[in-house]
């Protein structure tokens, strides 16, 4: 079940009295059917079952979502500033601060490993290229003074 919480002036408006639902991501992977579809989209939690027939791209997209957090899709797509608006209709509440991923932190490790280790890929062309350098110049100096 959601869980409501008082969300103090973060209420969407409505005045600090308001409270939001929260959800946890648990739940939000239970609605991934057709019959019910939930995605997460910037933390915050939309019941798109009703936009799943007249979504441009087709329901198989948002089915592949379904369930997830879907933020990173959301966003390479590019959807318009009227697509945003339009999805406000299907907010449902927020997720969990306790799912939330914090601030600033690397999603994925490997990634943050990949780029504390990119230099490495830098290195060799590099030094290829001055190497060649060296082995042409030695090699047209050498045919030069034959």
């Amino acid at each position: 079940m959601a869980a409501m919480e008082a969300s103090g002036s973060g209420g969407k408006g409505q005045g600090p009295e308001a409270s939001v639902p929260y959800f946890r991501l648990e739940e939000v992977g239970k609605r991934s059917s057709s019959k019910e579809i939930w995605l997460v989209i910037h933390g915050r939690v939309y019941d798109i079952t009703r936009f799943l027939n007249e979504h441009p791209g087709e329901e198989e997209v948002l089915l592949e979502q379904a369930g997830t957090d879907a933020s990173e899709s959301f966003e390479d797509v590019g959807h318009s500033s009227d697509t945003r608006e339009m999805l406000k209709q299907y907010y449902i509440g927020d997720v969990h601060p306790s799912d939330l991923k914090p601030e600033g932190g690397s999603k994925d490790p490997s990634k943050e490993n990949w780029c504390k280790s990119c230099w490495f890929y830098w290195i060799f062309p590099i030094v290829g290229a001055v190497l060649l350098g060296f082995l042409y110049c030695y090699y047209t100096s050498e045919s030069k003074s034959s």
